[in-house]
């Protein structure tokens, strides 16, 4: 089998490209042979993690080789995320720094024998409690989670999967684990500090080269806008981070593209069901208005608990990073918080959330952080925060104000005004000033009545 080694790859494959950077290529050779004072600093320093803020190049990619070989686990950074917030998780997980490399002579045949059990990848992950929780994935997680890949989807010689999904989650992470794994080829997209959707000419480019290709509905719908048409030899489009709208789902058929949606959480190293490949030029079973998002992957085992779906399989999570309560049931099951149902052939259909995370565009968004800093804002005197339904990005974060100014009515000042308290993926698209927010019988905020006044009051906003 396989391993995690950059240097065990260089031996079984080392002309193969292992990435393509704009217009480098570096083969398996190459990458080993950078990565061998990378992780030879690792091994000296011996820190208890690796903090990475990685984006979609060379320099990133060579860090995360160097901490997979040296058996490092590694913390990921969102870019846009707080200063605060990743203070907060640098100091949860005991994270350094990358050091500095001295040039110190190294041989890969030293390195030492690393547990399956050990943590590979710390990955933070909102919840409902206001605070980023850390996800411990341990290395044979991340293997299990690329195995039932591959069982779906195999792998052809000239494989080349383009990544333009933000390295510090598990979508875009996995992937480099899943090619590094095959022996196969990386194709890196980075967004830049204006996002993904600002640079559709060059991911088309991009996209013309790859035989995978992993998207979230927001960009596949851009793409489509922007004329995309799959090349022959584009073997799968894989979509995830948010439930697939039917419009999007239809549209998609009809351009040919080899669509195969996708469900999966952090929680469980990316995907745990996807749609069977050889279904990837079909039309997309449908049912109440919810698209599938595919079968159990080889291993995973589903099913219902009332509403809420829940997880069996060898990528969940070892826990928790600081919490000491068991993330998995006594018999190994994760209940998650998404609510679903299991079809008559045993596909899935997510309807969304059962807590109050927002999912806009593949990014997980907790609305008590976005209450928080528009509470601070002068005038408000009540705020709730929570996702509408958009065209685009799947959700969008919409706020419900009590306010004396009624400039805060206009969204787009209201983003110049969190701008340095929020991650642009954060700001509020929409927003609506009322007299009062509805509360519960208790005199709690009302989150699901405060969506319908909204949508009462507003129901053809779903163009953002």
């Amino acid at each position: 089998m396989s391993t995690l080694s950059i240097f065990d790859a260089a031996r079984e494959a080392p002309d193969a490209v292992a990435l393509i950077d704009a217009d480098r290529e570096l083969t398996f050779r190459d990458a080993a042979r950078l990565c061998e004072p990378l992780t030879a600093a690792l091994l000296s320093a011996r820190p208890r993690a690796l903090a990475l803020t990685p984006r979609a190049d060379t320099d990133s990619l060579l860090w995360l080789y160097a901490a997979l070989a040296s058996g490092t686990p590694v913390l990921t950074l969102h870019p846009r995320a707080p200063a605060a917030e990743q203070h907060a998780l640098l100091q949860l997980a005991g994270a350094s720094e990358v050091p500095v490399p001295t040039g110190t002579a190294f041989a890969a045949t030293s390195l030492p024998r690393v547990a399956d059990e050990t943590a590979a990848v710390f990955i933070p992950t909102s919840g409902s409690t206001g605070t980023p929780r850390l996800v411990e994935l341990s290395r044979r997680a991340v293997c299990a989670s690329a195995q039932a890949s591959a069982q779906n989807l195999g792998w052809l010689a000239e494989d080349r999967w383009l990544i333009c999904l933000p390295l510090a989650h598990t979508g875009g992470l996995s992937i480099v684990i899943r090619s590094l794994l095959a022996r196969r080829t990386v194709l890196l997209f980075e967004p830049g500090p204006d996002g993904t959707l600002s640079r559709l000419a060059e991911l088309s480019r991009l996209a013309a080269r790859a035989t995978l290709i992993s998207v979230v509905p927001s960009v596949l719908s851009a793409l489509l806008d922007a004329g995309f048409v799959a090349t022959p030899a584009l073997r799968a489009v894989l979509l995830g981070g948010a439930g697939c709208p039917p419009a999007l789902a239809r549209r998609a058929h009809r351009a040919g593209l080899p669509l195969l949606t996708s469900y999966g959480l952090t929680e469980t190293a990316s995907q745990v069901v996807t749609r069977r490949y050889r279904e990837r030029f079909e039309p997309l079973p449908e049912r109440d208005g919810v698209v599938s998002s595919g079968h159990a992957l080889a291993g995973v085992e589903l099913c219902t608990r009332g509403e809420l779906i829940a997880i069996r399989c060898a990528s969940l999570l070892s826990g928790y990073l600081g919490d000491e309560r068991p993330a998995l049931d006594h018999e190994g099951w994760l209940t998650t918080t998404d609510r679903g149902w299991l079809g008559d052939d045993g596909e899935l259909y997510v309807r969304g959330r059962s807590d109050d995370v927002i999912v806009s565009g593949g990014e997980n968004i907790d609305p008590l952080e976005v209450e928080a800093a528009l509470s601070t804002l002068p005038g408000v005197k009540a705020v709730c925060v929570f996702g509408t339904p958009s065209e685009r990005f799947g959700e969008v974060v919409t706020a419900l104000l009590v306010t004396s100014d009624p400039a805060l009515a206009d969204a787009a000042g209201l983003t110049e005004l969190l701008k340095d308290s929020l991650a642009r993926h954060k700001w509020p698209r929409r927003t609506l000033i009322t007299e009062s927010l509805p509360l519960t019988s208790s005199g709690k905020v009302d989150r699901r009545a405060c969506r319908a006044l909204y949508e009462a009051r507003l129901p053809d906003a779903r163009r953002a």
